[in-house]
């Protein structure tokens, strides 16, 4: 018959891999073959863990607080167990005064067991946590990580770092957090699929403050399914209430029915603190749907705030403050402090702007959130998260363009356009250094690219898993943390002067399109039409440019390209016919925005005998200008399947002495990673493709695999001027926050000064035509836009949907 201790520990294995009910009985088991009181004394503490984690945390409390009546029996290190065990069961239950009192007793009990030392200040961690105490949760959490390595916990080591991860994601620390967090999973993940949901739970966490929406949803929604199959309520509650606040300002209606749901179930396990929270998370989406009552609101705060949950009671207090302004009430003064996180600072900027009468005003309190989260932005050196986090301002660019476009100034539009625009133009970039595991998972990645493995199978599932790690490693590289300045619209003017052109930049708010034009010597903002009648003349013409791409029998052909032609002409006249008049250069820099980012520029009549440049955005290009385009080196690489290719490559290669085109077997991505860094101008014909959900897993097609957007962080350099003679690469994805993401933004982001690439599919008869004419033309020193609009000019008849992006000139 086993003994009460060996009962103990299969108890103890069965609570760590979450099998609470198996555990309880064990523990009873063993309760009853008990016969010292210190032997029950350890019992009764595990025994109280696996109550709270089965809904009852009173019966755990009894449980504890009978093993402390006999604490003058037991040793020290016994009686500070307890009082942790203790300290944590107040903590479920929302009574953070007690629980604070007994973490400090227990801790200088624990002082000899590193082991307990590191599991208190855990759980105490996670205390300050659900309080918003982040520093301090963080202070805890480092303390626990260092005991329980001491102690070769290496289980609870991991679990202290995963929640160290989320604390410093809290705290604005992506690039840690991710760091962390990834690094537990591979302790945490194998060790129950609970344990592996709560992981799930908390990156899902982390892609959200990353800005990356959908995928963290998915993960909370599938993390929140899988513990309520497991019966885990108490787990599935608290992901159910992370969901519910996610959908707060996207869909109201949503997040409210999810923090009822949350709620009920927080009801029934006894835990009416964390009920209150989903509360708080009903009253703001109620606000947001304009349905809310601010003196509720306000209410709920307080309470939030009684129970030592801050963090959460600011944030309702913002909405309460919203509330209250669109109620006409008269609001206290937004007190926000520092370490209340990013998404309760912007909304409180969101907010104090909504209650100014004066445009200057808010615009001013605008720019202000604008500029806290781009200098987080810039702490980051991924592409990737630079461009998904710009979603967590998006309201408040909006806003601020729509208060611009309100004065009617062209000067502050033109720099709310600039805020509008990329905010990794104004990040200093910092290039990583070549990463030999990133290397040798890109390479895999070829490999299995190559072989098409079917769903379901363990080459699916490797590839799925390189691709996720490819992906999450490069978020892990720092930034420069240094956020350069918008160009003035004085020195925009200059350097329009300099290169004789015109910029243009389309937007859309409040249901209207408008032209901003700039000049050398004049600023004029034109609206153009309504914003459904611009979506209404975009709608299908992507799918039209496909068509006349595809090789068609020759009485289809011409029809399909006719009734191009007659598409692009009357967008053209909505477009243009308001602006024409001020397009007097034949240079035109085009800075677009939301729903005119990814349009053909250079198919609109207007602009098809113009050389025409479109930079990320006008400081960007004005800063990239400054110096003549120069190529002493150029490289050309002709892919697989591609018919045109090689001949493609070779005459244009003709034009640039010594240059030797890679076809053929030699075209491996090795050879051209190698080629692209050390050439000024680099030539890719290649079949190439648009990730959209994960823009920089495009690629161009080489012989031994893809080459990705990711690859190009190997490079040692990369060329001033790239072409992409490929269908597709120039296409983007369009981010929340009108971030676009795609090959061409990888290269240009990479150091390129500009590249020449076609954002739909594409002729091969276009590009064998086209492009070696373009080369003719800057080998005779013609900077890119002004080759290519030469180059284009040569064949009047074909339409060609190539572009000049980044400094043209």
């Amino acid at each position: 018959m086993l003994t009460a201790l060996e009962l103990h520990e299969r108890a103890r294995a069965a609570n760590t891999a979450w099998r609470f009910n198996q555990a309880r009985a064990l523990l009873l088991k063993a309760l009853a073959r008990a016969d010292t009181d210190l032997v029950r004394a350890i019992i009764q503490g595990t025994l109280a863990f696996v109550e709270a984690e089965l809904g009852d945390p009173r019966a755990g409390l009894t449980h504890v607080d009978e093993a402390l009546s006999r604490r003058e029996s037991l040793p020290d290190v016994e009686v500070g167990k307890l009082l942790a065990q203790r300290a944590l069961i107040h903590t479920r239950l929302g009574e953070p005064r007690q629980s604070l009192a007994d973490f400090a007793q227990a801790i200088p009990l624990l002082a000899d067991s590193p082991e307990e030392t590191g599991r208190a200040r855990m759980n105490r961690g996670n205390m300050h946590l659900q309080q918003g105490s982040i520093r301090a949760a963080i202070a805890d959490y480092e303390a626990a990580s260092s005991a329980l390595d001491n102690a070769g916990a290496e289980v609870l080591a991991a679990k202290t770092r995963h929640n160290l991860g989320y604390a410093a994601m809290m705290d604005g620390e992506l690039v840690r957090a991710v760091r962390l967090m990834d690094a537990a999973a591979v302790v945490m993940r194998p060790i129950s699929l609970e344990s592996a949901a709560v992981s799930d739970q908390d990156r899902g966490e982390a892609l959200l403050a990353a800005g990356m929406h959908d995928e963290g949803r998915r993960n909370l929604q599938q993390a929140a399914e899988l513990l309520g199959r497991k019966g885990w309520r108490r787990a599935q509650a608290e992901a159910e209430l992370v969901l519910a606040r996610t959908w707060v300002v996207d869909d109201p209606a949503l997040a409210i029915r999810w923090a009822r749901r949350a709620a009920r179930r927080f009801r029934q396990l006894g835990v009416p603190a964390w009920a209150l929270h989903c509360e708080a998370v009903e009253q703001a989406g109620r606000i947001e749907s304009g349905r809310g009552d601010h003196r509720v609101a306000r209410r709920i705060a307080d309470r939030l705030a009684r129970q030592g949950m801050g963090r959460d009671a600011v944030w309702l207090r913002v909405y309460a403050a919203k509330a209250g302004i669109a109620a006409g009430a008269a609001t206290p003064r937004l007190r926000v402090p520092a370490d209340a996180g990013l998404q309760t600072r912007l909304l409180s900027y969101e907010v104090r702007a909504l209650g100014r009468r004066s445009p200057r005003e808010a615009l001013a309190i605008l720019r202000a959130g604008l500029d806290e989260l781009h200098q987080w932005q810039s702490t980051f050196g991924s592409l990737d998260l630079q461009t998904a986090t710009v979603s967590h301002g998006e309201r408040l660019a909006e806003r601020g363009l729509a208060l611009a476009v309100g004065t009617g100034r062209p000067q502050l539009v033109y720099e709310w356009v600039e805020w509008l625009d990329a905010v990794s133009t104004r990040i200093v970039p910092l290039r990583p250094p070549a990463d030999p595991e990133a290397s040798a998972d890109l390479t895999e990645l070829r490999v299995l690219a190559q072989r098409r493995p079917e769903p379901g199978t363990a080459e699916a599932e490797r590839q799925a898993e390189l691709l996720d790690r490819v992906r999450r490693r490069s978020w892990t590289d720092r930034g420069s943390a240094t956020v350069q300045s918008i160009v003035g619209l004085d020195r925009l003017q200059a350097e329009l002067a300099r290169v004789e052109a015109t910029l243009i930049a389309p937007l859309a708010t409040d249901g209207w399109a408008w032209m901003l034009v700039v000049a050398a010597d004049s600023a004029d903002l034109l609206r153009i039409a309504p914003t459904d009648d611009i979506r209404a003349a975009l709608s299908g013409l992507p799918a039209d440019l496909d068509m006349a791409a595809a090789d068609l029998p020759p009485m289809i052909a011409d029809s399909v390209l006719a009734g191009l032609r007659e598409r692009l002409a009357g967008l053209d006249r909505v477009l243009f016919d308001p602006v024409r008049e001020r397009l007097g250069t034949r240079r035109v820099v085009v800075n677009p925005t939301g729903i005119f980012s990814g349009v053909a520029w250079t198919l609109m009549p207007t602009l098809s005998t113009r050389a025409v440049t479109i930079p990320r955005s006008a400081s960007e290009w004005v800063a990239r200008g400054a110096s003549a385009h120069e190529f002493a080196t150029a490289g050309l690489v002709a892919g697989p399947r591609l018919a045109r290719a090689e001949h493609e490559v070779e005459v244009a290669a003709s034009h640039w002495p010594g240059a030797a085109p890679l076809t053929g077997a030699a075209a491996t991505a090795s050879a051209v990673s190698e080629l692209a860094g050390r050439v000024d101008l680099l030539h890719l014909a290649a079949h190439g493709h648009h990730v959209v959900d994960n823009p920089l897993f495009s690629n161009l097609e080489l012989v031994d695999g893809p080459w990705y957007g990711y690859d190009l962080d190997q490079l040692p350099q990369v060329p001033e001027t790239v072409i992409l003679s490929a269908c597709e690469v120039g296409a983007t994805t369009i981010r929340r926050g009108d971030e676009l993401l795609g090959l061409t933004t990888a290269w240009l982001h990479a150091g390129a000064r500009c590249v020449i690439a076609s954002p739909a599919s594409v002729s091969d008869e276009v590009a064998a035509a086209i492009l070696p004419d373009m080369h003719a033309e800057l080998a005779r020193g013609l900077p890119p836009a002004d080759a290519l609009a030469a180059a284009t000019a040569k064949h009047p008849d074909l339409l060609s949907t190539f572009q000049c992006y980044g400094a043209g000139w």
